[in-house]
């Protein structure tokens, strides 16, 4: 598709160029102008030569990659355009002088190096591909794919399973102890019964992390949760994520606004979410104090979910940190597979809202979720 694109774009351009507009239909100059501006609209930085290494065009991705939002087309060969990619970049790219083969050869292998923009030097992952177009139009395409976030996110799945395959260890170590001391003949009888809870407890646990790191790997790495997006009053969800917390039900205060409050939910991960917000809570809250699950309107457009509890609350040094994976607060030793708050923030951000923990010294943590609100005319029951 990328070619097709680039010969109608070379194609128009040559017909366009090599003649006065008069002389050819209008369609040919409005042809030509969607290509450029669809070429525009693309996220890769393209440039494009004809067979004699002059620059043909480059789109806006590439103008702002090398730092020329006014480069002009059609004046710079193909030597001076690589000329200002290393002077764009700060980079060492004097192998890519010589001519687009070692282009080709770089093709998906990324190339590191330092760009400027307007926040400073950053390090950026780039990938080099080339396409050569058929005749009549000889020319090559060169598209710079900037694959930093991509590879930024490999590195942290990559740093996710690292440590969750330590945190795996642990129990199964416990595990393999308990097991040994029940093979112990001088292992007294009476303390089989409490052996067994312990192991029941520790296999309880793994599985936890490991049903945690699924549901994490699904929304956060393939950008998908349980595909049932419906109309929901965020009201009857509230209610319905209370179920599983039955036998804890009088420590839940649910407090409603009296009208309904509708928005487009993917409902088991909202679920999910909420679960983990309550739990969160009934962790770090005494037996005798209460949680608080509230809806509200937010500001103009959306409604806030708070959770408020009454336990220790969190220092406002930790409050953005406890959403990390993995992460527990510093002095708490809180059962958890530390992926609740993780799992919660990536399901709101699956939603478009967003998700925090509101400064609230010395009453509590009070964790917010924001989430869009539909306008009551777009419900359609």
């Amino acid at each position: 598709m990328l070619l097709t694109l680039f010969t109608s774009f070379l194609m128009g351009q040559r017909l366009f160029n090599q003649a006065s507009v008069p002389k050819w239909p209008r369609l040919t100059y409005e042809r030509s102008h969607c290509s450029e501006q669809m070429l525009d609209a693309l996220p890769d930085a393209i440039a494009m030569f004809d067979s004699s290494g002059m620059l043909q065009g480059c789109n806006r991705a590439m103008r702002n990659l090398l730092g020329m939002p006014e480069l002009v087309n059609h004046t710079n060969d193909f030597l001076d355009f690589f000329q200002r990619l290393e002077n764009g970049l700060q980079a060492d790219l004097a192998y890519l002088l010589p001519g687009i083969s070692q282009a080709i050869y770089r093709a998906h292998h990324p190339f590191y190096c330092m760009h400027r923009d307007g926040e400073g030097e950053r390090r950026r992952a780039l990938e080099f591909h080339s396409y050569a177009a058929p005749a009549p139009a000889t020319a090559t395409l060169l598209m710079i794919r900037d694959v930093s976030a991509q590879m930024q996110k490999e590195r942290d799945r990559a740093d996710c399973f690292a440590v969750a395959a330590h945190e795996i260890r642990s129990p199964l170590a416990a595990i393999s102890g308990y097991i040994e001391l029940l093979q112990l003949e001088s292992t007294p009888s009476a303390w089989a019964g409490k052996i067994y809870m312990k192991l029941r407890e520790k296999v309880r646990g793994v599985d936890m992390l490991l049903d945690d790191l699924t549901r994490l790997n699904r929304i956060e790495y393939e950008g998908v949760g349980s595909r049932e997006w419906r109309t929901s009053d965020l009201r009857a969800v509230l209610r319905l994520s209370l179920r599983s917390f039955n036998e804890q039900r009088h420590r839940i205060c649910l407090d409603l606004p009296s009208h309904n409050m509708w928005a487009r939910v993917d409902v088991v991960p909202l679920l999910v979410a909420l679960r983990n917000a309550l739990e969160n809570a009934l962790k770090y809250s005494a037996a005798d104090t209460v949680v608080t699950l509230r809806l509200r309107p937010g500001q103009t457009g959306w409604a806030c979910i708070d959770v408020l509890d009454q336990g220790p609350g969190i220092d406002p040094l930790y409050k953005d940190k406890v959403f990390d994976k993995f992460y527990r607060l510093p002095g708490q030793q809180v059962q958890g597979s530390g992926l609740g708050l993780s799992i919660l923030r990536s399901i709101v951000q699956h939603h478009g809202g967003r998700v925090y923990f509101k400064d609230h010294p010395g009453a509590g943590a009070h964790l917010v979720m924001e989430l869009v609100l539909l306008p009551s005319a777009s419900y359609i029951p």
